[in-house]
């Protein structure tokens, strides 16, 4: 999986550089929500995964567990990283290849294209849907905006003009008339097993997030100011195989309070380590002083 342009993977996450900056030093929305998120999903899924392979692999894991039971452990707990990594490499080549589309530009074949090609099917079929022009209707395409001064950046899927109003808390949204648009950051999300209705409700606080920005990088490394009051909407577009749906959600004050509460949580999170076993926590003896830290010496292999 590819990061955005000028993000840069660090111990903490991801995080990204400023042009002309010396330092990662903004946060990516993603690490934000990663941090200030819980996701119940998670375990039951991570579960499923190694289940069905134990399963699938019985004899030769039992076999196995006769002479290296713990081999046979590991080669069950690392199905949950192939998986997750299977499915973050389709998610970027399916937002790849749509990116593409929408460009008007081709790439080169990959392995694993025709899988991908199904989604991508299913975005080219949203475009004809919502009768979206690729020259007069594409704003932007995996832009990477930031606000400084809140130290916090992300990149955008897409910003397109859709012939719809924005968000109305409870409602429908309504169609523009006389062929109006109005501009909407859009946001891609693909999933082999989740049906296309579903949302998360951190989706609504990722794109409030992006929506909010103040400025955005463009590819020169050019710093300009982020419209965000020319923006109207905001919503998740779900692809799947054989079909999709755009999901409107909320990006409202709520929202924003919301996701700057996770971002405070995610700062201070990182910011002494307190991520990591409470960071400068220490154990103190009767006599009120700290207890020297202990070293632990591995046995080699």
């Amino acid at each position: 999986m590819t990061s955005p342009r000028m993000a840069e993977a660090t111990a903490r996450g991801r995080y990204y550089r400023r042009p002309g900056s010396d330092t990662a030093d903004l946060i990516s929305v993603t690490n934000v929500l990663s941090v200030g998120c819980a996701k119940p999903a998670l375990v039951p899924w991570a579960a499923k995964i190694a289940a069905e392979y134990a399963i699938e692999h019985q004899g030769a894991l039992m076999a196995r567990s006769r002479t290296d039971r713990d081999g046979a452990v590991k080669a069950i707990k690392e199905q949950v990283t192939v998986a997750r990594d299977k499915a973050a490499d389709l998610g970027s080549r399916i937002h790849a290849l749509a990116e593409a589309h929408a460009l008007g530009t081709t790439l080169a074949t990959e392995d694993g294209d025709d899988e991908a090609e199904k989604y991508v099917a299913q975005y080219r079929r949203f475009l004809d849907d919502f009768d979206i022009d690729l020259d007069k209707h594409v704003e932007a395409t995996e832009l990477t905006v930031a606000s400084p001064a809140k130290g916090v950046a992300g990149t955008l899927d897409q910003m397109l003009w859709l012939p719809l109003d924005g968000y109305l808390e409870g409602e429908s949204v309504r169609r523009l008339p006389d062929g109006e648009r109005a501009l909407w950051v859009v946001d891609t999300k693909t999933s082999a097993t989740r049906p296309a209705t579903s949302v998360y409700g951190e989706y609504a606080l990722q794109l409030t997030a992006l929506r909010w920005m103040s400025e955005m990088w463009l590819p020169d490394g050019t710093i300009e100011r982020f419209p965000s009051e020319r923006i109207k909407g905001a919503a998740v577009l779900n692809l799947r195989r054989s079909s999709y749906e755009l999901i409107p959600v909320p990006t409202g004050p709520a929202e924003r309070a919301a996701f700057d509460g996770c971002l405070t949580l995610a700062k201070w999170m990182h910011s002494t380590g307190h991520d990591i076993n409470g960071g400068e926590y220490r154990p103190v003896g009767p006599s009120g002083k700290a207890k020297p830290k202990r070293t632990t010496t591995r046995k080699a292999a």
